[in-house]
């Protein structure tokens, strides 16, 4: 079976992209690629044209109840070091906004930081994430240990 060579990008509905596209590039720290006026903005933290899409809810759909609505469990961004984790939570909390971690997690062991967007979307930043070896194998599970602070 072909395996992909990565994750290409994320797509977003959000209720507000005007509102959305400041979140991404002035919270998040995404640049701007290219725009579809009223209905999408392209963004990226790479030479990739675009890893994350928003996309404007169509006004049919604003309405709808929440229980109609199908969501993102979550986007994650990599940065190198648990020193950009830190000083990206203390950019988020003087914004205002609510940051849960740096902390571990396994499977995969990496250190992350969540926080949400204007939609309620959940956001992670993470690093050191465990990398699969020459034997195609992971982390036993008894390894994986759940850390809430790094």
């Amino acid at each position: 079976m072909l395996m992909p060579k990565k994750l290409g990008h994320v797509g977003i509905y959000v209720k507000d992209l005007e509102k959305s596209k400041t979140f991404y590039t002035e919270v998040v720290g995404l640049k701007v690629s290219d725009e579809l006026p009223g209905r999408a903005v392209f963004l990226r933290c790479s030479y990739d044209h675009h890893d994350t899409v928003l996309f404007q809810l169509p006004h049919e759909k604003l309405g709808r109840s929440q229980n109609d609505r199908v969501e993102l469990q979550q986007v994650s961004y990599e940065v190198d070091r648990l020193d950009e984790l830190r000083q990206k939570v203390a950019e988020l909390r003087a914004q205002g906004i609510e940051v849960i971690g740096p902390e571990q997690k396994g499977p995969g062991m990496d250190k992350t930081i969540e926080f949400r967007d204007p939609d309620g979307n959940k956001i992670q930043f993470y690093c050191e994430m465990d990398q699969i070896g020459w034997d195609d194998r992971s982390r036993p599970p008894e390894q994986w240990q759940r850390q809430k602070s790094v």
